[in-house]
């Protein structure tokens, strides 16, 4: 639940994007910075949070995420310019980078085995959910009150706290050391990738400077591996052929999702629809999400990590070309449909990825890997709303979406190769 909710703070802006943009007189694609700032924050803190989760328990740094989150959303929902907007998205995406990445290493704690397969199907499933009826949250909100509250909405968080406190670990791992030029290095390369998206929104200088950051920083954070193996890039996760096509599954599913998230309500407003008619119309994709663990907990079980990425990594990439064509269309149905398929080939491919990458690790370094694994995860989804938001203005909605989609594409190319027999990792004795 927490996780789900934390996913609204994009999902249900989407929705008001255009509410947003007619209320500051903004552009669409100046307005979606909105969504890309609050996920490249939320990417760039889960590598930390998830290595803080190493060094002081999970519970902790949870609890200090959450209160940076809903402070800075309730700041956010009360000022009146892009830029006051954007600061206060970005502290609300540092916070809220504590949840997907200390709940993620807390279900690895907490469970083994196929029951550990299980749990992260259902993680993924309720977390999908609470995402899908983020556009109807959303609309119902923004019709009646405006954006505002929609930003407001990790206040809800608060209420889920109680529900889940006793049983987070508290338990430090022995070994686990920071590492801030890691960390530094690693938050480089997200800005970089996100804002070498943004020519059309921030102007090619901006573009430039953020490609050549990237340049420099995403190689120089794998090299660090060598000198730090257990640092914020764990060097066994560098190594690990699977574990490395596993965080290319990770950046190509949030990056179709939030990419479709993006265009579907600038598609049907821009021809008609009504914010309320957007959200009711993506509805299903919700309930989708309820009955979608019952059979991607079994599949994950039966086929395997590597296999179901592939089929999830295939399914997303036909996902993301449907809505192109339904976009182009401006077909509401088809639209629908690609999201439907998304939802499911999400439910499949995050318990695998997540798998994958916890088993490549050693136990006091697992969950800054799953932080960096979030990272990978969340900054996919800020390039899939910076491309369609940024690039959407330059060469249209549907071209923009098939740019997305050669990442699921390319990921699915990777998992055809056969993988070499996994190395077990030493794990810490109790």
């Amino acid at each position: 639940m927490l996780f789900g909710v934390t996913g609204l703070g994009s999902a249900a802006v989407a929705v008001a994007l255009p509410a947003l943009a007619d209320d500051l007189d903004l552009t669409t694609g100046r307005a979606a910075l909105v969504v890309s700032c609050y996920s490249l924050a939320l990417a760039v803190g889960s590598a930390v949070f998830g290595r803080l989760g190493d060094l002081f328990g999970i519970r902790l740094p949870l609890l200090i995420g959450i209160s940076v989150m809903v402070t800075a959303a309730c700041a956010g929902a009360l000022v009146d310019s892009l830029p006051a907007l954007i600061a206060t998205r970005t502290l609300q995406g540092l916070g809220a980078a504590a949840v997907p990445a200390l709940t993620l290493a807390a279900i690895q704690a907490l469970f083994a085995g196929d029951g550990r397969a299980r749990a992260m199907a259902t993680y993924s499933g309720v977390g999908a959910t609470v995402n899908a009826l983020g556009p109807v949250v959303g609309a119902l909100l923004v019709d009646p009150f405006g954006w505002r509250p929609v930003v407001a909405i990790p206040l809800a968080t608060l209420a889920a706290i109680p529900l889940v406190w006793r049983d987070l670990p508290t338990r430090r791992q022995t070994g686990a050391t920071l590492d801030p030029v890691g960390a530094l290095l690693v938050g480089g390369a997200a800005i970089g990738a996100v804002l070498s998206l943004q020519a059309a929104t921030l102007g090619g200088a901006t573009a430039i400077a953020g490609l050549v950051l990237l340049v420099v920083t995403a190689p120089a954070a794998v090299l660090r591996s060598r000198r730090r193996p257990h640092g914020v890039v764990p060097a066994s996760l560098v190594r690990d052929k699977a574990a490395r096509r596993s965080l290319l599954t990770a950046a190509s599913l949030p990056s179709a999702w939030f990419g479709i998230l993006v265009a579907v309500p600038v598609v049907l407003t821009e021809s008609g629809w009504s914010g309320t008619g957007v959200g009711m119309l993506l509805l299903p994709c919700a309930a989708l999400g309820v009955i979608a663990p019952r059979v991607t907990g079994p599949a994950l079980i039966a086929l395997g990590a590597a296999r179901s990425q592939l089929i999830a990594t295939t399914g997303t990439a036909a996902a993301v070309a449907l809505a192109a064509l339904g976009a182009a269309r401006v077909d509401a149905a088809m639209l629908v449909v690609a999201s439907l398929i998304l939802m499911m080939s999400f439910g499949l491919g995050q318990p695998a990825m997540t798998a994958l990458v916890a088993d490549s690790v050693p136990a006091h370094t697992r969950g800054g890997a799953l932080g960096l694994l979030t990272l990978v995860f969340l900054l996919g989804g800020s390039m899939g709303a910076a491309a369609v938001g940024g690039l959407g203005e330059v060469i249209g909605l549907p071209r923009a979406l098939l740019v997305v989609a050669v990442l699921p594409a390319t990921a699915a190319l990777a998992f055809l190769r056969p993988l070499p027999a996994p190395h077990p990792q030493p794990q810490e004795i109790p």
